[in-house]
């Protein structure tokens, strides 16, 4: 079993490695959330265009390992849009709900509310580890959510070492620390925090990608 999984894993980062051009977009996007703001580019502005910006990139890229997963090809980003991005939008809204509930019953009891949010968010990752990749190979919607938690719960002796890896971009989230505001641009502070968000983004799309391939080949064959 822990043979089969390392196989689905390094076939994951073979994928990943050969086609790493769709990882440059975010990667580069990325970088925004490290620059320092200013009078005319507030805090909240720097925040939040890059993560935006991520949230319409995100289910373009999953979509593009998807099909070279599916299909060895590369269709447009237009047709990757039309056919997932509303699913995947509709998908995150709903897992989101938890956190969305926890923030505003925990306005008012102080910075504990932070940890309970991240518990939360890391509950949620392990949880959607086969929905996203249900959501793109079934092109649905609603049905993805209780199944994909089916098929965690129904192969997590199987699945431990994907819960382990999912952790690990939390963990990674922890240390990065976000420009203060107006404060000046250090080297250092950029390339250590911009590091860790980079293995961050890598560790998703190797779990997404791994998860794909489990589906296709293993959980969702008759």
């Amino acid at each position: 079993m822990a043979k089969e999984m390392t196989n689905y894993l390094l076939r994951a980062a073979a994928i990943l490695k050969i086609n790493i051009n769709p990882l440059f977009l975010p990667a580069a996007i990325g970088i925004l959330f490290f620059t320092p703001s200013t009078s005319d580019r507030p805090a909240g502005f720097i925040f939040l265009f890059p993560l935006i910006f991520l949230f319409i990139i995100y289910p373009l890229i999953y979509g593009r390992y998807v099909e070279i997963i599916n299909d060895n090809r590369q269709i447009s980003y237009g047709q990757i849009f039309s056919t997932h991005w509303f699913n995947f939008f509709v998908v995150s809204l709903i897992l989101g709900i938890p956190i969305l509930f926890s923030t505003i019953l925990g306005l008012g009891f102080g910075p504990g509310i932070i940890g309970i949010n991240q518990i939360l968010s890391i509950i949620i990752d392990v949880l959607g580890i086969y929905i996203f990749p249900l959501v793109f190979l079934l092109r649905k919607r609603f049905t993805c959510i209780p199944l994909g938690i089916k098929c965690l719960l129904g192969n997590f002796n199987f699945s431990v070492p994907l819960v382990a890896l999912t952790i690990i971009p939390s963990v990674l989230n922890s240390f990065i620390r976000y420009p203060a505001e107006n404060a000046e641009f250090s080297l250092p502070f950029f390339l250590i925090n911009y590091i860790f968000w980079l293995l961050s983004l890598i560790f998703d799309f190797l779990i997404f990608i791994a998860a794909t391939l489990i589906l296709k080949e293993k959980l969702l064959q008759p």
